[in-house]
This record gives C-alpha cells, structure tokens and sequence, in this order.
C-alpha cells in the first residue's frame, strides 16, 4: 500500500511539475532584533503524510531576522500549513497556511486563533486560503468556550462523598464527550458542505492526529470516498487505522517494548499505570511531574504505578540524568533512544500519556494530574 502511494505520488510530481509558483513572504517580528527563525512543517513523526501534504513545496529551513524584519522566499505547489519558531527567544507561531503570491505577515502574542494549540496569533494578508482556515476556527469558538468553562468550573476530587464524587465524574465525562462530538460534527460537516477547500486534508488530519481515532472521522473517509486525492486519501486512511490502536478499550501498543526494558514491572499486580512520554528540555512535562508527585505518593501502595518513558537521545543523555538526579522521580524510568518507540504510535506533543489497567488495556488518554487523582480517589479509595 505504502509503495503504492509513493508511485501515485511520483505521477502527481511530474504532472505538476510546470505549475511551480514564486511565493514571497514578509514580516515583522517585535520579540527578535536580530537572529534566525526557523520554518518548520506542523506535521512531525509521519514521513508518509509529510511526503504527500507537503510535495513540492521548497523554503529554507533557516529564515534571517535584522532589525526586527525578515523575508522568506520559495516555492509552493500546494498550500500547506507550518510554523515559525525561534528556541533562543522561546518563540513559536500558531499553525499558519502559506500559499503563492506575496503575502505580509504580522504576530500577536495574545490572539491564538485556537485555544487547544499554542503559539502567537497569525495574520497574513492576500492570503485567501489563511482566510478560509480562520473562518473555520471561528466555527468552533462556542463549544470551545464550553470545553473551557466545563474544565475551569468541574474539580470533583474535592467532593468528599465517594457516591456524589463518582456522579460529578460521569457527569463531567458525558458532558465533554458530547461537546466532542459536537466538535466532530462542525468539522465533518463543513468538509461535506466544502468539498474543494484546500483546508480540508490539513483539518481532518490535526483532528486526527490531537484527538484521535474517531468514529466519525472513519465514516467521512469511508462514506466519502473520492473525498481527497487518492495519495491523500489513502494516507489518511493508514492514519487512522494506526491510530485505532491506541484508543480507549484497546490493549496499550508498546507493552512489549516496557515489558523488554522492564521484567521487573509486573502489571497483572497493579490496578493502574500511568505511561508518561516526556524528555529532560520539557518545561511542561517536568512541570507536570510535579503535580504526579503528591498523586503517586498516595496511590502507589494501593496499586498504582508510573513508568515515565524518556525521547531523548544520545546528545541530551546527560542532561536527562542530571534532571533524575535533581528531582528524584520516584516512579519508574525508561528510555526510547531518541524517541524510536513514540515515534512507531506517533506522540507528536508532549507530555503525552496513557493510563492502563491490570489487563494492559488504555482506560484515558493524556489525563490531566487533577483527573487522574479524582479517577484514582473513585477506583482506589
């Protein structure tokens, strides 16, 4: 299947070949005198998608800032979508679509177009695709403003009463699926209405890729058929099954992996585990860690555990086990050698987790420390 596409896509690339366009881009940037930003692509870990969405498409990977302005130049045979980032400044864009023409670009640290992506807000002018992509975000303001306030006003863990505990739980839990699904409808629903958007592949796929497999995402593929170019259709297509994987109910697919580097770890002896993705340069990882302490301190004896899988590679080795040796994680630690194992079920942000039971099976997906302890207070207590 795999060579299949690359054949289709090599096809596609000499078909098009001619239809090379000039784009140029120009911006300002008031956080960066002088120094470099990097262009990056907003799909990472998925050589096949990368290879497909972005065919074609040329720019520098290094872009120079002077005196607060910079230009970036290139090619582009397909709108695509990217970043722009500089590590030194802890700078980093929201997702951002480049299409031909010449096209200004303006930053707003506090106008994120999407609440549950980070970076600075994004403006580009003569940019029709841009444009299209805002208005759908825009679609979602409504039932993203419910997620947050039933995030922000539900902490059922300081309900003392287990009954009442466990109601405000399933509650919060209906609720939010039901706002999910609402997500899934807008976005299923204005690809159906707009079947030519060039923003559809690039939706369908973050969805994908920040939620997960979805029923509702494999009846559009499925229903629609002919929906998108075949070499993209058939990449969304292999996505999603590989995602089917590591949705909730199914057995966690790198248990072979801990077990090979962890005969010690006996899960069939454990209510829950806790796989937690991270590396040592992560800000919000080490961040969260602290909020597992307290949890892992009160739950370990009682049938919980902690195995925090490490990215990172041979070059931040160091640094990693100078992080251990400052904090003294109490929990279990593991290594995938620059992050192979995370790549093969592709952890694209991180910290990333996935809470297991006794059978091996993945009950959450990326649970926040103050669901976790509410889950674990119900389960456990």
């Amino acid at each position: 299947m795999i060579r299949l596409i690359f054949q289709l896509l090599l096809i596609c690339s000499l078909s098009i070949a001619s239809a090379q366009t000039n784009c140029h881009i120009s911006g300002t940037i008031n956080k960066i005198e002088k120094g470099y930003l990097k262009l990056v692509k907003n799909i990472e870990n998925n050589e096949l998608a990368t290879s497909v969405l972005y065919q074609g498409n040329q720019f520098p990977d290094t872009i120079q800032v002077n005196k607060h302005h910079f230009t970036i130049s290139g090619y582009i045979l397909q709108p695509a979508l990217y970043r722009l980032i500089n590590v030194e400044n802890d700078f980093i864009t929201e997702p951002f679509f480049i299409d031909t023409g010449y096209q200004n670009i303006t930053f707003q640290q506090a106008a994120n177009h999407n609440p549950f992506d980070v970076g600075w807000g994004v403006e580009i002018s003569n940019n029709s695709i841009q444009d299209t992509f805002i208005h759908y975000l825009s679609l979602f303001d409504i039932v993203n403003k419910n997620i947050l306030t039933l995030y922000d006003t539900t902490n059922c863990n300081v309900i003392e009463n287990r009954a009442d505990r466990k109601v405000c739980t399933m509650h919060f839990e209906l609720q939010r699926n039901t706002y999910r699904n609402q997500r899934d409808s807008i976005l299923v629903d204005y690809i159906k209405a707009h079947p030519n958007a060039a923003i559809n592949p690039w939706i369908l796929y973050w969805n994908m890729n920040k939620i997960g497999y979805r029923v509702a995402y494999a009846k559009l593929l499925q229903q629609q058929n002919g929906l998108f170019p075949k070499p993209i259709q058939q990449i969304l297509i292999i996505f999603l099954k590989q995602l089917r994987t590591k949705t909730i109910g199914e057995p966690f697919p790198l248990l072979h992996f801990i077990q090979a580097k962890m005969p010690g770890w006996k899960r069939d002896t454990l209510a829950y585990t806790l796989v937690d993705f991270w590396y040592s340069s992560c800000s919000p990882c080490i961040g969260q860690f602290e909020l597992l302490k307290p949890i892992y301190k009160q739950y370990h004896t009682k049938g919980f555990e902690i195995i925090a899988i490490t990215t990172d590679g041979a070059s931040t080795l160091q640094q990693y086990k100078a992080v251990l040796a400052q904090q003294q994680y109490p929990w279990r630690q593991c290594i995938d050698t620059a992050g192979k194992q995370a790549q093969s079920i592709y952890i694209q942000s991180y910290p990333s987790n996935f809470l297991i039971n006794q059978q091996g099976k993945i009950v959450a997906i990326n649970i926040t420390p103050e669901r976790l302890a509410t889950f674990l207070k119900n389960e456990l207590l």
